[in-house]
Parts: C-alpha cells; structure tokens; sequence
C-alpha cells in the first residue's frame, strides 16, 4: 500500500513512516520543518529515516539511503500549486 504521511518529520510521523516501512508499504513523507517544534530535532529524525543533510530541505522529492521504498519533500500542506 502507498501511504503518505504528513507531519513525517514530528514525533507521530517518524515513528509511524518507520512502522509502515517496516511492514513493506510506501511512504511518501511530507513536512514544512517549521520552527514550531525543534528543526534541529526534525531533521534527526529525518536522518534516521535515512533522508538526511541538504536534501531534505531540497524540496524535492527524495528517496531514503536506508529504507526502500521511503521517500520525503519538504512541503507547507496549504500550498496547493506544490
């Protein structure tokens, strides 16, 4: 199953990208990385997920190094032309 999950980068998000990867479904991971929470903290868990450094502030679509079938963009949910 394809999955997309917003918020990929906060507490939820990480752990449940990293559940449904483990059970072999599709995660698309988006999140604006605001300030509201930690950034520094967000992009750690990024990390984990294996979308890390630059790239996932690249705002592109970027595949994990670590976990197939993961991948994350940097993206405000509001902006509906993304």
């Amino acid at each position: 199953m394809k999955v997309l999950v917003t918020g990929a980068a906060g507490f939820i998000g990480f752990h449940l990208s990293r559940a449904l990867a483990g059970r072999g479904d599709e995660v698309v991971g988006i999140d604006s990385i605001n300030d509201y929470y930690d950034p520094a903290l967000k992009r750690a868990r990024l990390a984990d997920l294996g979308i890390g450094g630059r790239a996932a502030d690249s705002g592109r679509l970027v595949e994990s190094a670590t976990l197939p079938r993961v991948t994350f963009r940097r993206l405000l949910l509001e902006d509906r032309e993304e």
